[in-house]
């Protein structure tokens, strides 16, 4: 589910919480009425949807900061240590801005490995009796 999907479905629910429209007021919302029973699978995915945004906005906010430390002159060491330890070295500051200017770093398509080649199928003239 999108996020707007989710505010469509949150809005049919209960049209009261529309009023205010924020990301967290969305996510309490979400989290009162978990406490009310179990969670429908459209609440579930509205919720998960809603963190979604959320984390999309921290890090439009949180790369927005470091291009700012940046354009002020700061190196990554001093961009690190103004974000109190928050990024615990140079290297850290420069893997958190990859990861914010390209956001497909997040996901992976989930047929990844640790290490090596990719197997190989074989092939249906690759058999075990070809030569």
């Amino acid at each position: 589910m999108k996020y707007s999907e989710a505010e469509r479905w949150i809005e049919r629910v209960d049209p009261a919480v529309t009023r205010d429209r924020s990301v967290t007021a969305h996510l309490e919302f979400l989290k009162a009425r978990s406490a009310e029973g179990p969670l429908t699978n459209d609440a579930a995915a509205a919720w998960y949807a809603v963190v979604g945004e959320m984390r999309r906005l921290a890090d439009y906010y949180e790369r927005d900061l470091i291009r700012k430390l940046r354009s002020d002159g700061m190196t990554w060491a001093q961009v690190a240590d103004a974000v109190q330890a928050q990024l615990s070295s140079r290297q850290a500051a420069q893997g958190k801005w990859k990861r914010l200017v390209d956001p497909g770093r997040r996901t992976t398509t989930g047929n990844m490995r640790r290490g090596g080649r990719r197997k190989q199928e074989n092939s249906p003239d690759q058999g075990a009796g070809a030569t």
